[in-house]
């Protein structure tokens, strides 16, 4: 019988965020249904931070923390669709994460059959639409908006509210849940499944881009309260303003910001669902591998929620981002295990290829994960790793976790806001027939007139190896020195103990380095 493989990918899920995981207020059945019936990786980290380096570590198999940042898959890169070329396995990618599809990016190469659910973030395929029935002024507390501009200039804040307007304009036109992003893409994967030769094996990647930010689930888009805070009386703000938080929200604001993030969570938890009973009402179960994994998680505040940022703004790989759930199931596997050595982003690759049965690539640096939930070894590594290209290391160990911050010289980052777009992403070939409208203001909202930025801010680089996010608002800023957490006593690393415990963390820095100088001579 041909063996299959499905993965999903869920972006910006963070791991206690779910039930399974031990979060005791969230609704998410079916992903605990998936913990019950496989296996549960309780210490899994992704490795190079965020969206694009972590989708380039799951499909080759390699660490991309000490080689590049944001950058498009090269020619040397052996994907996991690669592998299954020529050979008698069908390939499908289905996906509404714009990042797959940047410009010349190269992310889709090698699927036979790639379905794109249009409209998130990045791609601005409603960006002429009239905005007729729905106002940003809903969605927007003035307080907040007036707040957030003081701090960070009245561009920064333009360019929050520009990515709100092209949201709500293709939202208008939503008429049910099923209209919903994580919907239309999971339908287009239950689609795909219905058209594969059983003959044959398959392997499938479903990539959902919710619940990343805008978190407008369904209260919002029905306009009833959030059922997980349905006395909050506030507006919504589905597209909170990207940066610090202190001085711009409540904490009844923020509170209710992680609300809808955690609403949306469940919608995701929902479609999880269907396409784990379409499996098994297809009779897949029985020969298919399904893995449910994310890129990261997310930064919603302060404390433990967001060392005090909102969203992806700072190179900063604390647990609340490097932290992410994985999850297991095939035949054959003993099902309600609960695995506590570290895996990572590179292990998907080698894992898929063992499943399949195509061998794994002598480049593949992860780990093949089969031989670790079939029992037959107890770990595949002793610390997990994660951080951000040319920006930050960190290293997880049972024990301790500690950052290593990285200090460059010369770190010209004024190019991030201003040349996105035209530079990293390289859209020279639209620009160059006249612009792309909404990238064209949205660059001179962050780039054009360096008077509006705040004093003293530096944006991140965008141009090639040290481009790291797609956040507008984001800042290459890191603290000056070295930090080192208790991991047992504080696994939310709120409490800096270097001072403490100088001899770990030197060990721990010595140890990381190490790592990294290996990783960077293979």
């Amino acid at each position: 019988m041909p063996k299959n493989v499905i993965v999903i990918m869920f972006d910006s899920l963070q791991y206690n965020y779910l039930g399974c995981y031990g979060n005791e207020w969230i609704k998410t059945p079916n992903m605990d249904r998936l913990a019950r019936e496989g296996v549960l990786f309780e210490n899994c980290y992704t490795e190079g931070l965020p969206t694009v380096p972590c989708r380039r570590a799951m499909h080759t198999g390699r660490y991309t923390l000490q080689k590049a940042g944001w950058v498009a898959l090269s020619e040397e890169d052996t994907t996991i669709a690669d592998l299954c070329w020529g050979r008698p396995i069908q390939t499908g990618l289905v996906f509404d994460c714009p990042n797959y599809r940047l410009p010349k990016f190269g992310y889709t190469r090698g699927f036979d059959k790639v379905w794109y659910t249009r409209g998130q973030e990045a791609d601005n395929f409603y960006e002429y639409d009239p905005l007729i029935n729905l106002s940003i002024d809903d969605y927007v507390e003035e307080a907040c908006a007036k707040a957030y501009a003081e701090k960070m200039g009245e561009a920064a804040l333009a360019g929050n509210l520009t990515e709100l307007g092209i949201f709500l304009r293709q939202r208008q036109y939503w008429r049910s849940k099923e209209d919903h992003f994580v919907a239309r893409t999971v339908d287009a994967a239950i689609d795909y499944l219905g058209g594969v030769d059983r003959n044959k094996s398959f392997f499938l990647w479903v990539d959902s881009f919710d619940p990343h930010e805008p978190w407008y689930p369904p209260s919002v888009t029905e306009g009833r309260p959030c059922p997980y805070d349905p006395d909050y009386k506030g507006k919504p703000q589905p597209y909170p303003c990207e940066g610090p938080v202190d001085g711009v929200f409540t904490e009844e604001q923020l509170h209710h910001i992680r609300m809808l993030y955690a609403e949306t969570i469940t919608l995701c938890d929902e479609y999880l669902g269907k396409l784990m009973d379409t499996v098994k009402a297809m009779g897949l179960e029985e020969n298919t591998l399904f893995m449910m994994v994310s890129d990261h998680g997310e930064h919603l505040g302060n404390g433990e929620h967001g060392h005090g940022i909102m969203t992806k703004v700072r190179p900063w790989p604390y647990e609340e981002l490097a932290h992410t759930p994985m999850l297991l199931r095939a035949p054959g596997i003993k099902a309600g295990q609960r695995i506590k050595s570290f895996v990572q982003s590179c292990d998907v690759a080698p894992t898929v290829c063992d499943w399949l049965g195509i061998g794994i690539h002598p480049d593949m640096q992860g780990k093949s994960l089969l031989p670790l939930v079939r029992g037959e070894v107890d770990k595949v590594r002793d610390f997990a790793i994660a951080g951000y290209h040319s920006y930050s290391w960190g290293m997880f160990t049972d024990d301790w976790s500690y950052i290593h911050w990285l200090q460059p010289e010369n770190r010209d980052s004024d190019k991030m806001a201003a040349e996105f777009y035209s530079e990293s992403i390289d859209s020279s070939h639209i620009t160059a027939t006249g612009g792309k409208g909404y990238m064209e203001e949205w660059r001179k909202g962050f780039g054009a007139d360096d008077s509006e930025k705040p004093a003293g801010t530096v944006l991140s680089s965008l141009d090639g190896a040290d481009q790291w996010t797609c956040s507008p608002n984001s800042v290459a800023e890191v603290p000056e020195t070295d930090e080192l957490y208790d991991r047992r006593k504080d696994p939310f690393q709120l409490k800096n103990v270097l001072d403490k415990h100088p001899e770990v963390g030197k060990e721990m820095l010595l140890r990381l380095k190490e790592f990294m100088g290996e990783l960077m001579t293979s």
